[in-house]
């Protein structure tokens, strides 16, 4: 059964200024280590971190009605294919799908939640 749909979309240049600006504290308030393994300064690294964020931001919408989660309870994580998923620091019974892409400027993501079957 169908909890909730999420969706949210980042401005990369945003996130690019508020990681210039507060830095590693910033990061670390989003993100957790594990979340920042694979993604290595470069050309995508703010859009990396934009798209994470996003996705993080719509699983919020997705489940603020019956779920309360803070960013942190969120890690989005990739499969050994590259596919996006999200875990959750705790169980709570839910599946949450994921489609997140962007581009030079911006970032999406789309999350569907579901009630374990």
């Amino acid at each position: 059964m169908v909890v909730g749909i999420g969706i949210d979309m980042v401005k990369i240049e945003k996130m690019q200024q508020a990681i210039k600006k507060w830095g590693g504290p910033f990061i670390e308030k989003i993100f957790d280590p594990q979340e920042l393994e694979n993604i290595s300064p470069g050309k995508m690294y703010f859009q990396r971190l934009s798209a994470r964020f996003a996705a993080k931001e719509a699983v919020i919408k997705a489940t603020a009605k019956k779920y309360p989660l803070a960013l942190r309870d969120i890690l989005i994580l990739n499969r050994h294919n590259g596919a996006p998923y999200c875990k959750l620091k705790k169980d709570i019974g839910l599946d949450i799908l994921l489609s997140i892409t962007h581009i030079e400027d911006y970032a999406v993501a789309t999350a569907v939640i579901q009630t374990k079957s």
